[in-house]
């Protein structure tokens, strides 16, 4: 095996691995929470497919950005929760049930939503996309909803075990993400260092503190819910985004570089939003009170 095809097994073990964790520690119940919350679904959808394509189409229509950083910001912002997500959300507050069930909702939805919405740029803007949902869907089945599943099954069947298996597999699941990772990043920094300096920084901070927002004041007055609907605005699944790229860019090599580097930037500037979010978690847990 090449190491390109050793990371991508590492990357795909890595996310089975964090996914099944998530749902050993879970219910079925918290699978399907956002079904029963119609309201924060639709402001769910509204943050993530609508405000923030619409806004990452109008940076990569207005702006004079290298067509490979166009094609990166619309692609990642169509796609959905990247599984690795829930689990950071979980540790600064963010609401178990709604984390988890954006997680599966967003999988689902991205099935029809991504080909919908490639198809109406198609239409309106001078980007011309495409990717058939077929495409969307094996990857969201294969990253999302079969370990979920499996980890929902195992932790319904031996809810002790997966309890308290449950960290450490999400450890060792993280573990192999970062030995995965790291390849293809290396290939890609000279990619990545020329993008340097040219404003794509910029605009990636812009779109993720703009994404941030958004998912903050559309995620209503709980904060758990404000937490997790913010940052599952600004972070989306970089597996997706790369085979959309892939599909629609391939003749743009700076698509996936780009893709990583947004990532790396949402990173860093999400980090102040994680910190406000700990803290005051931490108050109102001293205080005796709900984290709403």
């Amino acid at each position: 095996m090449t190491i390109a095809e050793v990371a991508s097994l590492l990357i795909r073990t890595s996310l089975f691995a964090v996914v099944v964790s998530l749902g050993m520690a879970s219910s079925w119940r918290d699978a399907t929470w956002l079904v029963r919350s119609p309201a924060l679904l639709l402001r769910s959808v509204l943050s993530m497919q609508v405000l923030t394509p619409l806004l990452a189409v109008g940076l990569a229509v207005a702006l004079p950005l290298h067509p490979g950083v166009k094609a990166a910001i619309v692609v990642l912002s169509l796609s959905p929760v990247p599984p690795v997500l829930p689990g950071k959300e979980l540790q600064v507050g963010g609401n178990r049930p709604f984390a988890i069930s954006l997680l599966t909702v967003s999988a689902l939805l991205s099935i029809v939503i991504i080909p919908a919405s490639l198809a109406l740029l198609d239409a309106f803007s001078p980007l011309s996309l495409g990717i058939g949902a077929s495409v969307i869907a094996k990857l969201v089945a294969t990253s999302i909803f079969i370990p979920l599943v499996a980890g929902l099954l195992l932790g319904a069947v031996a809810p002790e075990f997966g309890l308290r298996a449950s960290p450490f597999v999400a450890k060792a699941g993280m573990g192999l993400l970062v030995l995965g990772v790291l390849p293809p990043l290396i290939v890609a920094l000279p990619a990545m260092r020329g993008l340097l300096g040219d404003g794509t920084l910029a605009v990636c901070a812009v779109l993720c503190l703009s994404a941030l927002l958004i998912g903050h004041l559309l995620g209503g007055p709980d904060r758990g819910d404000r937490t997790v609907l913010a940052l599952s605005t600004a972070m989306r699944h970089p597996a997706v985004a790369i085979a959309l790229a892939k599909s629609n860019f391939a003749d743009q090599p700076l698509a996936i570089p780009a893709i990583l580097l947004y990532l790396i930037v949402a990173v860093v500037v999400r980090a102040p939003y994680l910190k406000m979010s700990v803290r005051q978690r931490t108050e109102w847990v001293a205080r005796g009170e709900a984290f709403r």
